[in-house]
C-alpha cells in the first residue's frame, strides 16, 4: 500500500563525476561527522592538514562535528585538478565523511522504513527528478482518485498526547494526489494545500488528531467535486505586486550571500533582462514584460512539460517529510511553517523562470529550468532563509493568492 508513497526514483541516481557542470565540491558548506573527523586525525596522510583544512564547530554533535574550510575560490581543498575528490582517489571511500559519501541522497526513517530522496543542488539529480514525466505512480484503480479519502470518517478523538505523525501516510497520500492533480493549475493546488495545512495545524496544536480523517474527507470531497474552482478562478492576478515580492526576496538573498554561486547569479541576470529591469524604471514597466513573458513563452513551455514543477514539489514533500519536517536546527516544524517554505520557494522559482523565459523567448527550454532550480537549491535551499520582512503573510488567503496566482 505504501509503495507509491515513497521516493523509489532516488535509486536511479548515478554520479557523473568530473563531467558534472556544477560539482558538489564547490560552493557548499560541508559539515562532517565526528567519526570522519577522527579518521582524518588518526591517518598520517591527513594529520599535518587537519588544522589547516578543518575547524570544529561550536557546540558540535556526532552528526555535525567539524566544517571543511573552503579555499578562497569556494572549493573544497581536497578537490583534485581532474575535478574529483582526492580523498576518495588516494584513500578510498572509507575515509569520506557521511555527507560526502551520501550526497545528493538524503535518507530518513519513517515508521521503520528507510527512504531516500534527492537534493536538487546536484545537476544530475535535478535532471533525474525534474525531467521524469512519471516520477511517481499511483495505484491503478477504477475508482475516482480521491475515493479512499472521501470514504474516510472521523474516528475517536486522539489521546491528548497523540503523535501528530500518526496520520503521516494518509496526509502524504492526499498531498501527492493534490500536487499531481492537473484538473487544477499548480497555483490552485498549492492554495488548497495551504488551506488544508492551516486547518491541520489547528488540529495538531489542539491535540485533536482524531479529526484528521474527517479533514481529509472534507477536502477530498471539495477537490473531487470542484467546489473550490469558481472561487479560486475569481481571484485577480496581481503581477506587479507578485513581481515586487520576487525581486525583493532575490535582492535580499544576494545582499547576504557571497559570490560563490555564479550559476544562480547568472539565472538572476537572465531574469532581470527578461523583465527589462532597470533601477530607474517603474515597477509597472517590468510587470508588463513579466506578463508578456509568462503568456508567450513560460506558459506554452509548461503546458508541454506539466510534470516539471510538480516533480519539484513532490521531491520536496519526500525530502522534508512534509508537513511534519524539521528546521535547520533539527527542531520540529508545524504544518503552517512547512507550507510557507514550499510556497515561497515555488513562488520565487516560478517568478525567476518567467523572467528567464522572457530573456530566452522561443529558445527557453529544459536546460534553463534545470539550471535555475539546481542553482537555486544550491545557493538558497542549503541553509539560507528566504522568509522574512517583505514576504506576504501566508496566514491568510490574500497572501497566498498574491504570491501564487498567475494566468495558467
Amino acid at each position: 500500500m505504501l509503495e507509491h508513497l515513497r521516493p523509489h526514483y532516488a535509486t536511479q541516481f548515478r554520479c557523473i563525476g568530473s563531467d558534472c557542470e556544477d560539482t558538489c565540491c564547490h560552493g557548499l558548506d560541508v559539515v562532517i561527522d565526528k567519526t570522519a573527523y577522527q579518521r582524518f586525525q588518526s591517518h598520517p596522510a591527513f594529520q599535518p592538514r587537519v588544522d589547516e583544512h578543518f575547524v570544529v564547530i561550536t557546540n558540535p554533535t556526532d552528526a555535525q562535528y567539524a566544517r571543511i574550510k573552503l579555499t578562497p575560490s569556494f572549493t573544497c581543498p581536497f578537490f583534485s585538478v581532474d575535478r574529483l575528490c582526492s580523498i576518495q582517489q588516494k584513500q578510498g571511500e572509507y575515509y569520506l565523511a557521511d555527507i560526502c559519501a551520501s550526497y545528493p541522497r538524503v535518507t530518513q526513517k519513517i515508521d521503520g522504513f528507510s527512504e531516500t530522496a534527492l537534493l536538487l543542488s546536484c545537476p544530475e539529480a535535478a535532471r533525474l527528478v525534474l525531467l521524469n514525466p512519471s516520477l511517481v505512480s499511483f495505484e491503478e484503480t477504477t475508482l475516482p482518485r480521491y475515493h479512499r479519502f472521501t470514504q474516510m470518517v472521523a474516528g475517536q478523538a486522539a489521546e491528548a498526547n497523540g503523535n501528530p505523525h500518526q496520520y503521516l501516510w494518509d496526509i502524504r497520500g492526499f498531498t501527492l494526489l493534490l500536487l499531481c492533480d492537473r484538473a487544477y493549475p499548480v497555483w490552485q493546488r498549492l492554495f488548497i494545500l495551504g488551506m488544508f495545512c492551516k486547518r491541520l495545524n489547528e488540529i495538531t496544536v489542539a491535540r485533536q488528531l482524531g479529526l484528521v480523517p474527517h479533514l481529509l474527507q472534507e477536502y477530498s470531497e471539495m477537490i473531487a467535486q470542484g467546489r473550490l474552482s469558481s472561487a479560486l478562478e475569481g481571484i485577480p492576478v496581481r503581477s506587479a505586486q507578485q513581481l515586487a515580492v520576487v525581486i525583493e526576496i532575490v535582492h535580499r538573498y544576494l545582499e547576504m550571500a557571497d559570490a560563490s554561486h555564479l550559476r544562480f547569479r547568472e539565472c538572476v541576470q537572465d531574469f532581470l533582462q527578461g523583465i527589462h529591469h532597470l533601477p530607474t524604471s517603474p515597477l509597472e514597466g517590468w510587470a508588463r514584460y513579466y506578463e508578456e513573458a509568462n503568456t508567450r513563452y513560460y506558459q506554452p513551455f509548461m503546458q508541454k512539460h506539466p510534470y516539471i514543477l510538480e516533480n519539484y514539489l513532490v521531491n520536496h514533500v519526500f525530502r522534508t517529510r512534509f508537513p511534519y519536517g524539521v528546521d535547520s536546527r533539527g527542531e520540529l516544524n508545524d504544518p503552517v511553517t512547512e507550507y510557507a517554505v514550499i510556497c515561497v520557494r515555488y513562488a520565487v522559482i516560478k517568478g525567476l523562470l518567467i523572467g528567464m523565459a522572457g530573456h530566452y523567448q522561443n529558445k527557453f527550454g529544459e536546460a534553463h529550468v534545470v539550471k535555475l532550480i539546481q542553482s537555486f537549491a544550491k545557493a538558497v535551499e542549503h541553509g539560507s532563509k528566504l522568509l522574512g520582512a517583505g514576504t506576504p503573510s501566508l496566514a491568510n488567503a490574500d497572501g497566498m493568492a498574491l504570491l501564487l496566482k498567475n494566468d495558467e
